[in-house]
């Protein structure tokens, strides 16, 4: 899974006796870094590392030089670099070199670097860092092999004082009792060698410092080193820091003229237990400097990723950085276990990632199964706060897709394990992937299918993209204890994977209806949409039972037709119920197309295969009016879809207000941005929020505006409500309303309105 979580939180209070120790290691840091002298590193009872791989490479394969490595990479920092248009990932000692750097160009293979000029102390030629040991350093491992323990390399390229530097910061074991200080070496090439190591600073807590990690802001220029104080051993107690440093010449580095430290926070949340670690930080565009720390025990199922948001980078005798909720925001994958380790960095661009490791099984080093490898994740801004993915997105522009209709087919109940492999619900902040690959071609561009939410533990909002896409829009929006479901069309990855990310609590349930494929013929003619059916005009379709609508012959669907775009609506039930619509053969298949409560109307759309004489049946689970509109057919010959990413064309919100009642608002939906000019339909998702009073939302084409009265709906509110449907509407080529859709509500209410792709 990824991660989604929102932009606000809760500082997680402290107890008394957390709050007492951590004031008293406080004072204790800060008279070290204040005095502006290195501490001399004190004793401690034990190191909060295990010692790492010994040159029998116990626990992880040998890192050979210039081979793809996708083994054992703790403590991964990653770094790019413009000038060779290469991304560079160093970690913790693994495979036969104090630190090992592997370059890649897609942050997907990863290559070790070749062999240079400077062994390490055993024989390796292709160490970033093959001498660790300032001058001076007493201490050794007594291996003659790796005389020096280094932790959690991180490189950066600084800049002053008329020259540059590639510089790389690490965590050097000092002494017997397991105190760690942080050292230096320097470089001209971000792959090293780097050379003529130099100790930085150490703390006056037993334990020392580690993790380090240089940040350079860029609100402001500056450069600053990050650090976790370790504290003491068997006390709750550790910290995150950072101070401004500068280049002093290409060899050297230290503090910035009248910097200070800035304490960051400490390990106060449960969950952490007394261990938040390996900070690294980043500015979101709202300009807030937001925090990834690591939490919990290295070896636990419950080492995670944590997240803060931070006040302005001075000093400060309390931290200035709050959790984001309880602070852990990525825990634990299909497959990947105690996620952590994290380094957020810039790519390309400026795009946002964050590197982890991950134990691929078991939570004990070993070779060849419990590994921590390295994964990377994509950083997405969203209207709902920050969302991470490892999924690899869409490749190129999609294809002009055909519709092959299928099912209906249930790929996922969370209420029942159905597509997964326990009924727990998703979590908030939670990304769930959808892996489609066994049930779709490879040609597939995108799919559509029927989403539902049960049992959310609080009102929030659902989005369906592909995978490695940004969730720029919400897909489905609930509230608790109400069942809610959308139609959607979304685009798949180049893996055939969707992902789900929901901002409350939720079961999730998915039924597949049909693909977009590139290769298939049959495609979608939107017509202006027919009502062709209405049980309120005659009888309630009774609790159980089923009706059969005609739909070819009607509203311009001709007999060749294979399947019907539709619009249904149930209301006037007393309890409670589902709707399911399908092609007549035999009894309703186990999915469900609308879900309503008692006295209130509920709809939605669906692509429902048509019977052999061209009719569709629609089963409800309670008695109920059933109402049925078309919005258009699959053939053999008609338009062909051109999906894209989700795009906010209108939003009442920000532009006009509110929408009156009765009103008729037109949307641009072709154009520069949006869908191809001369495309003669549209896909969009309609969102209405807080409704006025109970009413109705109508769509279609600007260019073939119904008479009032005779509007078929596509939303039904009740008031104060805000919900979405998923509609393909036709679009007028020629005149004054060409690439226009329009949309008229019953009563006053917010509309939005997000496109999703075109046809032609």
């Amino acid at each position: 899974m990824t991660a989604f979580l929102p932009t606000s939180g809760l500082c997680v209070p402290l107890s008394r006796h957390r709050l007492a120790v951590r004031v008293a290691g406080l004072v204790v840091v800060l008279a070290a870094l204040l005095s502006g002298v290195v501490a001399s590193p004190g004793t401690a009872e034990a190191a909060s590392e295990d010692t790492h791989y010994q040159p029998s490479f116990v626990g992880a394969p040998y890192f050979a030089p210039g081979a793809v490595y996708t083994q054992n990479f703790p403590d991964p920092d990653v770094v790019w670099d413009a000038g060779t248009q290469r991304y560079y990932a160093f970690s913790t000692t693994t495979g036969g070199v104090y630190v090992p750097v592997m370059w890649s160009t897609d942050l997907v293979t990863w290559t070790a670097r070749t062999n240079h000029a400077i062994p390490n102390p055993n024989g390796q030629f292709h160490d970033a860092l093959p001498d660790p040991s300032p001058a001076g350093s007493t201490w050794t491992s007594g291996d003659p092999n790796f005389p020096d323990e280094v932790w959690a390399p991180t490189a950066a390229k600084l800049s002053g004082n008329g020259t540059s530097a590639w510089v790389m910061f690490y965590a050097l074991r000092v002494n017997a009792s397991g105190t760690h200080c942080i050292d230096f070496a320097t470089s001209q090439t971000p792959d090293g060698p780097y050379t003529s190591p130099q100790q930085f600073f150490c703390s006056a807590t037993p334990l020392g410092v580690i993790d380090p990690y240089v940040f350079t802001d860029s609100a402001t220029g500056k450069t600053w080193l990050m650090w976790q104080d370790q504290g003491e051993a068997g006390k709750d107690w550790s910290s995150l820091w950072m101070r401004e440093i500068s280049l002093t010449s290409a060899q050297s580095v230290g503090w910035a003229a009248g910097s200070a430290p800035v304490y960051l926070m400490d390990a106060g949340a449960d969950w952490e237990r007394g261990v938040a670690e390996n900070p690294s930080m980043v500015r979101t565009s709202d300009g807030v400097p937001t925090l990834f720390y690591s939490g919990g025990l290295w070896n636990s199922v419950g080492y995670s990723m944590g997240m803060a948001k931070c006040g302005p980078l001075q000093f400060s005798w309390t931290p200035i950085c709050t959790r984001v909720g309880s602070g852990q925001v990525m825990n634990s994958r299909v497959g990947m276990t105690g996620i952590g380790g994290s380094s957020v960095f810039r790519g390309v661009g400026g795009a946002a990632y964050v590197a982890n490791h991950y134990w691929s099984e078991g939570l004990a080093p070993s070779y060849p199964g419990n590994q921590r490898r390295l994964v990377v994740d994509r950083v997405y801004e969203t209207p709902g706060g920050l969302a991470f993915s490892h999924e690899g997105g869409p490749v190129g522009v999609a294809s002009s897709s055909g519709y092959a209709p299928m099912g209906p087919t249930r790929v996922l109940d969370t209420r029942y394990a159905t597509g997964t492999t326990s009924t727990r619900a998703l979590e908030s902040g939670e990304v769930f992937v959808v892996d489609l690959a066994s049930r779709i071609t490879a040609t597939t561009t995108s799919v559509t299918m029927n989403v539902t939410v049960d049992g959310a533990a609080a009102p929030g909002y659902l989005t369906a993209y592909a995978c490695g896409e940004p969730p720029v829009a919400s897909t489905l929006n609930y509230t608790s204890g109400v069942v809610s479901t959308n139609l959607v069309t979304v685009r798949v990855n180049a893996t055939r994977k969707v992902c789900f990310s929901t901002q409350a609590s939720t079961h999730l349930i998915v039924d597949l209806q049909g693909r977009y494929d590139s290769a298939v013929s049959t495609a979608v003619t939107p017509v202006t949409p027919v009502r062709v059916f209405d049980s309120r005009q005659s009888v309630p379709v009774q609790a159980g039972n089923w009706v059969q609508v005609q739909i070819a012959g009607q509203a311009g669907v001709p007999v060749s037709a294979t399947a019907a775009l539709v619009s249904l609506t149930a209301d006037g039930a007393s309890i409670s119920g589902y709707l399911t619509a399908w092609q007549c053969n035999g009894s309703p298949p186990v999915v469900s197309n609308v879900n309503y409560g008692p006295n209130w109307p509920a709809g939605n759309g669906a692509i429902v295969p048509l019977s052999q004489d061209g009719a569709i049946c629609v089963f409800s689970q309670s008695r109920a009016n059933v109402i049925v509109d078309v919005f258009g057919y699959v053939g053999p010959s008609g338009q062909r879809l051109n999906i894209s990413a989700p795009t906010r064309v209108f939003d009442s919100r920000t532009s006009i207000g509110v929408v009156g009642a009765g009103q008729t608002v037109p949307v641009q939906v072709t154009g520069a941005g949006k869908a191809a000019i001369g495309s003669t339909a549209v896909e969009v998702n309609v969102t209405a929020t807080d409704a006025r009073a109970p009413g109705w939302v109508s769509v279609f084409p600007c260019s073939s505006p119904p008479a009032p009265g005779s509007e078929t709906s596509v939303l039904n509110l009740v008031t104060g409500q805000t919900k979405a449907a998923h509609v393909v509407v036709p679009v007028g080529v020629t005149g004054p309303s060409a690439g226009q859709i329009c949309l008229r509500t019953q009563n006053a209410t917010h509309l939005v309105v997000d496109l999703s792709g075109g046809y032609n």
